[in-house]
């Protein structure tokens, strides 16, 4: 399992989608998982450290979890099938017992950046299913604020299907080496 080290938001264009991007720690590797607008909502708004006028549904969840003595540990992405990524929220009781949950990963992501836990991705997703940041821009691991924002602005403005024809001329030259 990688762990996530920071989570990102950006819109595909061409489907009009949120994607949440989860950048793997120590790498220049995202993994991008689109989302539902309902989401994707929340999560700006834990983004942008925003506070709600009445608790949400993670909210509520996090107060059910908390009124049973357990705790939040962390979250695992640990599955894509179909095309759908699955997650598990992982959490202990009040023996110590780890219980995981079957979730969606915008949920997990949700709650884990509420209660700030972990986030881990299997390892065979990360190789799978992640992208080199690289790719849109010189990724430094100790970026200023204006990088920062420059890098916002990329993932804001990520476009997947230039990323596949990126990838596709990237394999056709390979093939052609070969």
């Amino acid at each position: 399992m990688k762990e996530v080290s920071n989570v990102s938001m950006g819109i595909d264009k061409i489907s009009n989608s949120p994607i949440v991007f989860l950048r793997i720690e120590d790498s220049s590797l995202v993994l991008p998982i689109w989302i539902g607008p309902c989401e994707a909502g929340v999560l700006a708004l834990i983004l942008r450290k925003e506070d709600f006028e009445r608790p949400l549904t993670h909210d509520l969840l996090l107060s059910v979890i908390q009124s049973l003595e357990a705790k939040t540990v962390k979250v695992l992405i640990d599955k894509f099938k179909k095309d759908i990524f699955y997650a598990k929220l992982v959490l202990k009781d009040k023996n110590s017992k780890e219980i995981k949950i079957d979730a969606r990963p915008s949920d997990c992501i949700i709650i884990a950046l509420k209660e700030n836990i972990p986030i881990f991705v299997d390892d065979q997703i990360v190789r799978d299913h992640s992208i080199d940041s690289s790719l849109f821009y010189d990724l430094n691991f100790e970026e200023s604020d204006e990088e920062k924002k420059d890098i916002r602005k990329e993932i804001e403005n990520f476009d997947i299907d230039e990323l596949r024809k990126r990838f596709e001329n990237f394999e056709d030259d390979d093939n052609d080496n070969e």
